[in-house]
């Protein structure tokens, strides 16, 4: 009971250093201590409510869901472990519920793709020239290399943090340096009045 009290306490204190002093050695330690436990709580998700995505793409993910919404001020809103343990399972379980949404979604759409009349080659050029002002736009937001790894690897390859420190080991420390570049690189461009501009306009077209 006492050994157990120590483990919750030091477990407690390790989100305290991750989340509220913001410090990448603690998230490395709860990716490498939790991780586990996430994957495994992914592959009982996974059962009720299927998708494609493997089960450990799904366990960062929900990890990464964790980093970006946990601040310092909402930790105090954690009295224990267990409650920190909770949350994460919650982030995991949404996790899967949001990759099923997403593929269902993208059925859906190529479903329709396929209903529609095929597009003439003036809207392919212009829809193409489209997509590429707004990538364009959001490259001139990138200010280091590991953000422009990130950018291209991420959100045009769509590979996990996971897959990503597997390919730059020598750009990135940890899978939680992956998750900070991430967030600090979608803070940014979220509050691009510019980039909103342009994406607006290229929907109401």
């Amino acid at each position: 009971m006492y050994q157990q009290e120590l483990t919750d306490r030091d477990g407690y204190e390790l989100f305290r250093r991750a989340i509220v002093e913001r410090s990448d050695d603690a998230w490395r330690q709860i990716y490498a201590r939790y991780r586990p436990l996430l994957l495994a709580w992914a592959r009982q998700s996974h059962l009720r409510t299927p998708s494609g995505e493997p089960a450990e793409d799904l366990a960062d993910w929900a990890l990464a869901r964790a980093w970006a919404a946990l601040s310092p001020s909402r930790f105090a809103q954690f009295a224990n472990l267990a409650a920190l343990m909770g949350y994460l399972r919650n982030c995991v379980v949404t996790t899967v519920i949001d990759a099923s949404r997403v593929e269902a979604s993208h059925e859906r759409i190529h479903q329709r793709m396929e209903a529609d009349p095929v597009a003439t080659p003036e809207q392919i050029v212009v829809r193409a020239a489209e997509r590429a002002a707004l990538w364009q736009m959001i490259c001139h937001k990138v200010t280091t290399e590991q953000e422009q790894i990130v950018l291209v690897e991420s959100f045009q390859l769509t590979l996990t943090p996971r897959q990503i420190l597997e390919r730059h080991a020598e750009h990135f420390e940890s899978v939680a340096a992956i998750y900070n570049t991430k967030r600090n690189l979608l803070n940014r461009l979220m509050r691009c009045h510019e980039l909103q501009r342009l994406h607006e306009e290229l929907h109401a077209a």
